[in-house]
């Protein structure tokens, strides 16, 4: 699967101040974006999370990782990233940890801007 470096139609804050991934056709990015929307959320520690457990594999800390969250399904293990919405039973396998990570960053960046706004 060949996926852009950052999520094709971006990210941004709605009118209420919540992280949203502007809509794509592309099946692979709505999975992507709805985790993202519906399971990190503005969350800061859910998106520090992540980073902390990709970072973990990466280093041979631990071996793999596998939690749920509102709607779906995430697996790590040292050579991918399924996840798996749980009501669409849609997925998308994702080979490349420095894209996910990527994708993580600048969520963690749009959470940050958030709560700069909210004050």
């Amino acid at each position: 699967m060949c996926l852009p470096k950052e999520l094709k139609h971006g990210v941004f804050l709605d009118k209420d101040n919540y992280c949203c991934v502007k809509n794509t056709a592309n099946p692979d990015e709505q999975v992507i974006g709805d985790f993202f929307e519906g399971d990190i959320q503005g969350c800061d520690y859910t998106v520090n999370l992540f980073i902390d457990v990709i970072n973990q594999i990466k280093n041979d800390e631990i071996e793999n990782w596998q939690g749920a969250g509102n709607a779906h399904t995430i697996s790590i293990t040292k050579d991918k990233i399924n996840i798996f919405n749980e009501f669409t039973e849609m997925e998308v396998t994702i080979y490349d940890f420095e894209y996910f990570l990527s994708l993580l960053y600048q969520w963690k960046k749009l959470i940050e801007s958030r709560t700069i706004n909210q004050t």
